[in-house]
């Protein structure tokens, strides 16, 4: 695994392992696609393959294990008790990092056969009609499914389909989660901070998309965003940040609703008053909301997404440093499912 592609993959996905579905649209065309990129991705793992058997026999045993784990977390998905189901999204979860820690799956060889496998959708729904844990996992899962190694474009339309599968209201109703009554209870144990961590995180690199941009904005994102950069922890406030970052990138129109919603004057604030880490990023996003836009082809707004993306990386980096130095680690107010836990028989639901 190239050593980029497994650092933002991993750093994508630590804070999340420290701890009714919408209508698809165009699903049909993108399973096309994804087919056509996994038969090219097959195409050249057999033509390497060829020259050594010994590889073949241990790809193809690779590929099996795979099918059988997803095949696995979509059946607890479908059959599974509530905190089943959960353990099948944890599993999932773990599944992403051990892909980019030198498992014996590349990380986009599971993307695509994660997404193929059909999950997301049942994914999406527990989290709609979950309980918090179920949603704060779920929101790791799809960024997990989300991200793209940045060496390779086999990859890269997965972001599109999340979104056309419906991630993008569910994601958007947990950045508004604890907007009513029984805040101050729920705020006391860091519960709906974290949701809006995990989803403004899924939300800034689903975003990276033009697609998924427009319908992150379209499904009233912006307002929430600036409210939990105004008021959330450090983590939660960088997770904001990069987000609304990712969206008002050479778009005039968003540019001009994130300032509406208030976040020039919040930005300011943030790099004067804010730490290190959050001045740095309110400064580059107050730069770019003063930026005007300029014509750039789908190749040149990919480079600068992925650069938007490398250096929010870093600076999240940076301040899970910091917490891991004051505090030994984030702590999240969630029990950690066993991903390992078999409440319910997996072999003989599938038989």
């Amino acid at each position: 695994v190239p050593a980029m592609a497994a650092r933002v993959i991993k750093c994508a996905l630590a804070l999340v392992v420290a701890v009714g579905v919408p209508a698809v649209v165009g699903q049909q065309d993108y399973a096309e696609q994804m087919e056509s990129l996994a038969q090219r991705h097959a195409g050249d793992m057999r033509a390497s393959a060829r020259a050594d058997p010994e590889g073949q026999r241990r790809e193809a045993m690779a590929q099996q294990m795979l099918s059988d784990m997803l095949r696995d977390v979509s059946a607890m998905l479908d059959h599974g008790s509530p905190t089943a189901k959960e353990a099948a999204v944890a599993r999932l979860l773990q599944m992403a990092v051990q892909s980019s820690s030198g498992s014996m799956f590349h990380p986009t060889t599971f993307r695509n056969a994660a997404i193929r496998s059909g999950v997301v959708p049942k994914i999406i729904k527990l989290m709609a009609a979950g309980n918090d844990h179920a949603k704060y996992l779920g929101a790791g899962a799809l960024q997990a499914l989300a991200l793209d190694d940045p060496t390779t474009t086999l990859d890269n339309g997965h972001q599109a389909a999340i979104c056309q599968m419906g991630a993008v209201p569910v994601l958007v109703a947990m950045l508004k989660q604890g907007s009513g009554g029984g805040r101050a209870a729920a705020r006391s144990e860091g519960v709906y901070e974290f949701l809006q961590t995990s989803a403004a995180s899924a939300l800034g690199t689903l975003a990276e998309a033009e697609a998924c941009r427009r319908l992150i904005v379209a499904a009233g994102a912006v307002e929430p965003l600036v409210a939990i950069a105004m008021f959330g922890s450090d983590q939660t406030k960088l997770a904001a940040i990069g987000a609304l970052d990712m969206l008002q990138f050479n778009a005039a129109d968003v540019k001009a609703q994130v300032s509406s919603a208030g976040a020039n004057s919040l930005l300011k604030g943030l790099t004067q008053y804010g730490s290190d880490v959050l001045r740095e990023s309110a400064a580059d996003v107050l730069a770019g909301l003063n930026a005007p836009a300029k014509a750039l082809s789908a190749e040149q707004r990919g480079e600068a997404v992925k650069e938007l993306r490398l250096r929010n990386m870093d600076r999240r980096e940076q301040l899970m440093e910091q917490a891991r130095i004051l505090y030994g680690g984030v702590q999240t107010p969630f029990k950690v499912t066993n991903p390992n836990a078999r409440t319910e028989s997996v072999e003989y639901m599938l038989n």
